[in-house]
């Protein structure tokens, strides 16, 4: 094997164990429609969104406009008071945020460990590809 082998096939396992600790994508459970609305022109689905500042932009809206209906339903008296958005509760968007963060956080370390993974596979050399081809058909055939 060549020099660098031994060491391409140790950052692969090493890779391998940081994919099976990552474990399986979130399991998506919306507690909203998933449409976040800032106001009738500005809004974003959750499905389709990669940058979680957006998510961080969002609940901090919701934040100071639950802060100033809850001071303002102090000011009148009106007790009992719950703040909703586009009829969903803030518990409910703020999980369905956290959701969506985690999908994000957890499709950005997949990719980035298939990158590494693809890229030490190609580094490897001929005869170590050779070998691990060899190796793949033994299992197949189950020898």
């Amino acid at each position: 094997m060549a020099k660098h082998d031994e060491k391409i096939k140790q950052l692969l396992k090493k890779i391998d164990s940081e994919k099976k600790s990552l474990g399986t994508k979130p399991k998506i459970s919306w507690n909203t429609n998933c449409i976040f609305r800032f106001d009738d022109n500005k809004h974003f689905n959750l499905n389709t969104i990669n940058d979680p500042g957006y998510l961080v932009r969002a609940l901090g809206f919701l934040l100071e406009k639950a802060g100033t209906q809850k001071e303002a339903a102090k000011r009148l008296g009106v007790e009992n008071y719950t703040f909703d958005w586009k009829g969903y509760s803030l518990k409910d968007w703020e999980e369905d945020f956290k959701l969506k963060a985690e999908i994000i956080a957890w499709s950005e370390k997949q990719k980035k460990l298939q990158a590494m993974q693809k890229k030490l596979k190609d580094l490897r050399s001929e005869e170590a590809k050779t070998g691990d081809a060899l190796s793949d058909i033994e299992s197949m055939l189950g020898a």
